[in-house]
């Protein structure tokens, strides 16, 4: 039996809400801090030698750097959608298919977009598009 078909109650939105506002403080905050970062080495790079050994170690921690900035922008992303979708009143509904996400999924993960077959199904499609 599933229970998909079950409205959210108003406290569990809003506990959804303080979990994904929390969240989000935290990925901006990590944004931020690796923007400063990749800021930082780039400063130091310019100041050091190209010929240095020490490039190609620069290069790759900076390269992680932005790989992880970059995820976290798309989480952060999503958060905030989530967090619109609060708002208009859709959380807990696929952005794809509009059917509901499991109230189980939501808890484990706030700012779930999709149901777990739509998120697959992306997920296939993005490995196949590499």
């Amino acid at each position: 039996m599933r229970n998909h078909d079950t409205p959210l109650d108003p406290d569990f939105i809003q506990q959804q809400r303080q979990q994904l506002e929390t969240l989000q403080a935290e990925l901006q905050a990590s944004v931020e801090f690796r923007d400063d970062d990749e800021e930082q080495m780039q400063a130091e790079r310019a100041h050091q030698s190209h010929a240095s050994g020490g490039d190609a170690q620069q290069i790759a921690l900076q390269d992680n750097s932005r790989a992880v900035s970059a995820h976290a922008r798309m989480q952060l992303e999503t958060v905030r959608r989530a967090l619109e979708k609060i708002d208009e009143g859709s959380y807990g509904q696929s952005d794809e298919s509009g059917d509901p996400i499991p109230r189980e999924r939501l808890e484990a993960l706030p700012a779930s977009l999709y149901t777990v077959e739509e998120e697959e199904a992306r997920e296939r499609d993005a490995q196949r598009a590499e």
